[in-house]
C-alpha cells in the first residue's frame, strides 16, 4: 500500500472519529437539570417515541377517508363552517347578534396592563366602534383572504386587557392567530374602516383590514383549490428575500398552511429577477392599492421543512410534527407569534389535512372520533388502565387544556402539550409552581394544582380522530 494511500486512509479515519465523537457530544450533552419529574434528555426527540410506538408508518385514514371525515366534521361541529355555502346576506337584527355575541363586555373585572380597572365608558367607546347603527337592514357578505399572519380580536382593537395578575400573558381580547392564505367571509367593517368583521372555516371574530384582501367568491375559490399546493411542516417556513416586492418578501407560513402552487405554463425564465431552479414557485395573495387581492408569484426553497401535497396520517408524522414544536414559546391564542394548546392539536393535523375546530372545549366535543371516555367519579387506576388501551397520537382534553398523548415508558403514561404551569415538591414537602409557557414532554401524572391534583385525574376524554368509532 503507498504512503499517499494509507496517509488518505489515516485522515479520513480521523474526521469519522471526530464526527463520531462531536455527534456522541452533542447527542449526550446536557446543560441543565430539568425540574420536570420523570423527564429526561432522550424523550425530548421524536424517535425516543417512534421507537417506542407499534404501527408507526400504518396509515390512519388516506386522503379520500379525511376528505370525507372533514365534511362529517363540517356536518357535526357547528364551529366548522363551509365557506363556499355561507349565507349570502343578513338582516341587521342577525348580525347584531353576531357582532354582540362576540364583542360584550367581560362578566368579571378586566385590567390594562398598568393595572387600571376597565371602565363602562372604555367598553362603550369600543361598542361605538363596532358599528352598528351602520347596518342596514339586509348586509351582503363579502370575500376576502388573509396575506400575512394577523389577528382575530374580541373588539376591532389593538389594546390589550388582562385579568388581575396575568398582564402581559394572557391578552383577553386575543381571539385566534390567522395564518396566511386563510380565506374570510367579511360580514361588516368597524367605525373607523380599520377593522372587518369577519368568518374563517373555524372561527368568527375581528380582523385588521389592512391584512385582508378583498376578492369575489369565485376568484377567492379558484385560488384557494388550486389542485397543485405545498404544505408547511415545519415549525414555519418563508418565501424567499424579494428587494421587489415587499408583500411577499420573506413572508412567514405557520405550521399546517396551504400554499398553492403555480402551474408549469405559468413559470418564466425567472420570478422578480430569480431563477426558480431549486424553489417551489407559489401563487400569492397581495393588495392593490384599493385593498383588492392581486396574485403573484413567489419562490419557497425547497430547503425549507415544506411537503408537496399533505403528508400521510401515520403515528409517525403526528409525533415528528408534533416536535418540531417542542420548546415554543406559549402564546394565548396565538401570541408572541407562538401557539396554545388547542392550536398546538391544530396545526399538527392540519398538516395532513384534518380540519379541526379552534378552541380546546369544541375539540373535545366532537362526535367523529374514537373516544376514550374518563367521567369524573373514575379512579386513577382505571383512568392509566384506559391509557394502556390508548394510541400514540391521540389528543387530550381536561376543562380549558389540549395534549397530546405520546405512549407508556416504564410504566409512566406520557404527552406533550402546550401548557401553562405545574406543581412539584420543593425541599419541605410543599407544592411549588413552576411555570412552563412552552411546548414540553411531561407525565400525565404531572401535578396542576397545589392540592396534589394531577393532570390525569382531571382529564375528561381522549380522542382519536377518524372515521370508525
Amino acid at each position: 500500500m503507498g504512503k499517499f494511500k494509507l496517509r488518505s486512509i489515516l485522515v479520513l479515519a480521523c474526521i469519522a472519529l471526530i464526527s463520531t465523537n462531536v455527534c456522541a457530544a452533542e447527542e449526550n450533552y446536557v446543560q441543565y437539570k430539568t425540574n420536570v419529574p420523570k423527564v429526561n434528555e432522550e424523550m425530548m426527540k421524536a424517535d425516543f417515541w417512534i421507537n417506542n410506538t407499534k404501527d408507526t408508518d400504518k396509515i390512519i385514514m388516506d386522503d379520500k377517508a379525511i376528505e370525507k371525515y372533514n365534511k362529517e366534521i363540517q356536518k357535526n361541529s357547528p364551529e366548522i363552517v363551509d365557506l363556499e355555502k355561507y349565507d349570502k346576506s343578513f338582516k341587521k337584527d342577525e348580525l347584531t347578534k353576531l357582532i354582540l355575541n362576540i364583542s360584550s363586555p367581560a362578566s368579571t373585572p378586566r385590567y390594562t396592563a398598568d393595572g387600571k380597572q376597565v371602565t363602562e365608558g372604555y367598553y362603550n367607546k369600543l361598542k361605538e366602534n363596532l358599528n352598528l347603527n351602520a347596518l342596514e337592514e339586509v348586509n351582503k357578505i363579502k370575500y376576502g383572504v388573509t396575506v400575512r399572519r394577523t389577528v382575530m380580536r374580541t373588539y376591532p382593537t389593538y389594546d390589550a386587557i388582562f385579568k388581575e395578575g396575568d398582564n402581559y400573558e394572557f391578552d383577553r381580547f386575543m381571539e385566534t392567530a390567522v395564518y396566511p392564505l386563510e380565506p374570510l367571509v367579511i360580514l361588516s367593517h368597524s367605525k373607523d374602516n380599520k377593522w372587518v368583521f369577519a368568518q374563517m372555516y373555524n372561527y368568527l371574530a375581528w380582523i385588521p383590514a389592512e391584512d385582508v384582501a378583498i376578492t369575489t367568491k369565485d376568484e377567492l375559490f379558484n385560488y384557494i383549490n388550486t389542485k397543485d399546493f405545498i404544505v408547511t411542516t415545519g415549525k414555519r417556513s418563508f418565501t424567499v428575500n424579494n428587494p421587489l416586492n415587499a408583500q411577499i418578501s420573506e413572508l412567514k407560513f405557520d405550521m399546517g398552511v396551504r400554499i398553492p402552487l403555480a402551474s408549469q405554463d405559468e413559470i418564466g425564465d425567472d420570478i422578480y429577477g430569480q431563477n426558480p431552479t431549486g424553489n417551489y414557485v407559489v401563487k400569492l395573495p397581495t393588495r392593490d392599492n384599493n385593498g383588492k387581492m392581486v396574485l403573484e408569484f413567489a419562490l419557497i426553497s425547497k430547503s425549507e421543512d415544506v411537503n408537496v401535497g399533505y403528508i400521510s396520517y401515520t403515528k409517525r408524522n403526528i409525533l415528528n410534527q408534533a416536535f418540531k414544536l417542542l420548546g415554543e414559546r406559549y402564546g394565548w391564542g396565538g401570541m408572541f407569534n407562538g401557539r396554545d394548546c388547542s392550536a398546538f392539536i391544530m396545526d399538527i393535523y392540519r398538516t395532513m389535512g384534518v380540519k379541526l375546530p379552534r378552541n380546546t372545549g369544541e375539540q373535545a366535543k366532537i362526535d367523529i372520533a374514537k373516544d376514550y371516555n374518563m367521567p369524573k367519579e373514575m379512579k386513577l387506576d382505571e383512568r392509566e388502565k384506559i391509557f394502556d388501551g390508548m394510541n400514540t397520537g391521540a389528543a387530550l382534553y381536561m376543562p380549558g387544556h389540549a395534549m397530546l398523548y405520546l405512549g407508556k415508558y416504564n410504566g409512566e403514561h406520557y404527552m406533550i402539550h402546550d401548557f401553562s404551569g405545574f406543581y412539584n415538591k420543593d425541599q419541605n414537602g410543599k407544592y411549588k409552581y413552576y411555570r412552563s409557557r412552552q411546548t414540553m414532554v411531561t407525565p400525565v401524572t404531572i401535578i396542576s394544582s397545589e392540592d396534589g391534583t394531577t393532570y390525569l385525574e382531571e382529564m375528561t376524554i381522549g380522542k382519536e380522530f377518524i372515521l370508525g368509532k
